[in-house]
């Protein structure tokens, strides 16, 4: 879930769908604002995770407990993609699609899931999961997510599959491994999930 947010961050900045390039000094204030605006939002959608049958104060709890390394993975990301904005006017980017680097970052999930042999036993999370993080998309939309819109330009991105692998490493450099991953899921158990403690053992990040 919190490798899905880190994500959803980079999918709300490649939503331009316009040709001109963002200058560095609108993007940073706009991002900023777009981060803020999805931690508001995913309050907002607690709908999709009280369904699983949890507590969302303690399924809050959860992810605010990896909030550190969130941060660094985020840090880490805009250390990489530190080139996608432009130090002056008068750059061009190609049109850009966020539902293709969803595509591929729900891809990279299941194969890892698939490789910790819980695809199947993980479906009904990974609904929930697409549900929650659709209503975070509709709900930034209308707030600081709407700031890219807005100045109507993109980023100078690598291909999607690159986007998604880079960030991966940016979250296992990180931190975000195999047991950070498994201590999160026992969280979300415990916040009252039904029928996740008996996969999380079997996570594995690779």
């Amino acid at each position: 879930m919190l490798l899905s947010i880190v994500l959803f961050g980079l999918i709300c900045f490649v939503r331009s769908q316009l040709i001109r390039e963002c200058t560095c000094d609108e993007f940073e204030p706009c991002k900023k604002s777009t981060i803020h605006s999805v931690m508001q939002c995913a309050d907002q959608c607690q709908s999709h995770i009280t369904s699983l049958g949890a507590s969302y104060p303690a399924a809050r709890k959860c992810l605010h407990s990896k909030e550190d390394l969130l941060n660094a993975v985020m840090k880490c990301e805009s250390a990489e993609f530190a080139n996608a904005c432009a130090k002056g006017p008068g750059g061009k980017v190609p049109k850009r699609y966020p539902e293709t680097l969803r595509i591929a970052a729900y891809s990279e999930l299941n194969a890892m899931l698939a490789r910790s042999g819980i695809q199947n036993q993980a479906k009904e999370y990974m609904a929930a999961g697409k549900k929650f993080l659709a209503c975070i998309s509709r709900c930034s939309e209308r707030g600081g997510g709407n700031c890219f819109k807005k100045l109507g330009c993109g980023l100078a991105l690598p291909p999607d599959n690159v986007i998604v692998q880079t960030t991966k490493k940016c979250a296992i450099r990180n931190g975000f491994n195999t047991q950070a991953v498994q201590e999160m899921c026992h969280c979300m158990a415990k916040a009252g999930v039904r029928n996740l403690e008996r996969i999380c053992s079997k996570i594995q990040v690779s």
